[in-house]
């Protein structure tokens, strides 16, 4: 099994006497997440940093560290988790979905459509070279 699998086994057998620290495999914020989620005090990334840094330095490393943390924070707002606290409380089985009333961001009540200008209109005259119009 994955290390990932087992870890609630190790949280159970460990009880509470000293930090869990899960390290292996993880590549990304939800990643992170589950193993949070599953009873990890503690995620160690490795690789996704030495990837950073081998691609940009530490320019590559700071990007590895925003992507990871973006995309930990978009689970934790999908799942109704506001700190990480909320995350090491919960289980990934018991999440409950409030449902979104709010419109979309392409709602047409939200986003006014573009306005029709002679400049984002197809002109009807083709060109005669090409066959295609005008812009």
């Amino acid at each position: 099994p994955a290390t990932i699998d087992v870890l609630p086994e190790v949280v159970e057998a460990v009880n509470g006497r000293c930090p869990v620290i899960f390290d292996g495999g993880v590549r990304r914020g939800s990643h992170i997440f589950k193993a949070l989620a599953l009873g990890a005090d503690l995620v160690g990334i490795g690789r996704p940093y030495l990837y950073g840094l081998a691609l940009g330095g530490p320019h590559g490393v700071a990007s590895v560290i925003n992507e990871l943390n973006d995309e930990l924070k978009i689970d934790m707002q999908l799942t109704g988790c506001k700190t990480i606290e909320d995350v090491k409380h919960a289980r990934l089985t018991d999440f409950q979905y409030a449902g979104d009333t709010k419109p979309s961001n392409t709602d047409p009540r939200v986003r006014k459509p573009y306005p029709v200008t002679a400049v984002n209109q197809i002109k009807d005259t083709p060109d005669a070279a090409t066959g295609a119009s005008h812009h």
